[in-house]
């Protein structure tokens, strides 16, 4: 008898804990099991607003939220303090140059509406690492924030700003295709998805690419160049089209003819002068030392 209840009590624990897997079957994932939006805004997310949500609309989340993350990665979240730095750092080094030579209302049009920082970098099985990401051109995601060093320009660009002129660039192509005569120039020599390992022995500059990832296809090509071109000084430019003409090399009259094709596009289709652009960058980034970063004070 007590053999019988013990095993009809084993049944029942059994039967229970199978409809409680059965009822999680239906849980919505794409909730947060972490909620960050508790209590009170502090100083930082007055300041966000202000500077971000207010006048463009752009949600800046530098609160680790596992639903925005990828999860294929390990990934931690992004330090306060350099979030507060990336934060005016965009404001200042992107938006409000955009602002000086762009048309009115253009950010708050196209601009990606919600920028997510994470403090590690994303790194994939094949030696690669992600430096940023855009979905839908509503989203940019900026890894290594962790890492921030607002005394270093070129690593600002390389791990930062490239990725958000790269990604915003993408959003304009997609609004407001440029021409096709952009894909013929090197219609032949785009590689796809071996960029990363085609170019081990040989220049992809000197075969009229601006970086390696820019042989993946069109696309990348064109906002891989708007990208690099803003991000350089004229002296910078002039010496990597030297290097792309190397011994005779095709690479500088393959980049200048894809160039002329990205600054019509960009004057004709949104009135933007690319070389006003630079200067704008260029200026404020001369300038760069004399910003306080840390600064979240809303001015009155």
């Amino acid at each position: 008898m007590k053999n019988k209840i013990l095993y009809g009590l084993i049944i029942f624990a059994i039967s229970v804990i199978l409809g409680a897997c059965s009822e999680e079957e239906g849980i919505d994932t794409s909730i947060s099991v972490i909620s960050v939006e508790q209590g009170k805004a502090n100083d930082f997310d007055k300041y966000l607003n202000h500077i971000l949500v207010k006048p463009y609309n752009i949600r800046f989340l530098y609160k680790f939220e596992d639903v925005e993350s990828d999860l294929n990665y390990q990934l931690v979240p992004a330090v306060y303090e350099n979030s507060i730095r990336m934060a005016n750092l965009v404001k200042y080094l992107c938006l409000d140059a955009y602002e000086e030579v762009a048309p009115d209302n253009f950010l708050e049009a196209y601009f990606p509406k919600m920028m997510m920082m994470v403090g590690s970098g994303a790194y994939r099985n094949n030696g690669t690492v992600v430096l940023g990401t855009a979905e839908g051109g509503l989203k940019i995601t900026l890894y290594d924030i962790n890492n921030l060093d607002v005394t270093d320009i070129d690593r600002l660009y390389e791990f930062y700003f490239r990725t958000i002129f790269h990604e915003f660039s993408h959003i304009l192509h997609q609004t407001k295709d440029y021409t096709t005569d952009f894909d013929r120039i090197s219609a032949t020599e785009y590689v796809g998805g071996s960029w990363n390992d085609a170019w081990e022995d040989k220049s992809s500059l000197e075969a009229g690419f601006i970086s390696d990832y820019s042989s993946k296809e069109a696309d990348e090509d064109f906002v891989e160049l708007i990208a690099h071109y803003i991000t350089n000084t004229p002296e910078v430019w002039e010496e990597k089209m030297v290097a792309a003409a190397k011994d005779g090399a095709k690479g500088r009259a393959v980049i200048e003819a894809k160039m002329a094709i990205v600054s019509s596009y960009l004057s004709q289709s949104w009135d933007i002068d690319i070389d006003e652009l630079r200067a704008a960058i260029q200026k404020r980034a001369d300038e760069l030392d004399e910003q306080d970063l840390d600064n979240i004070k809303i001015e009155e």
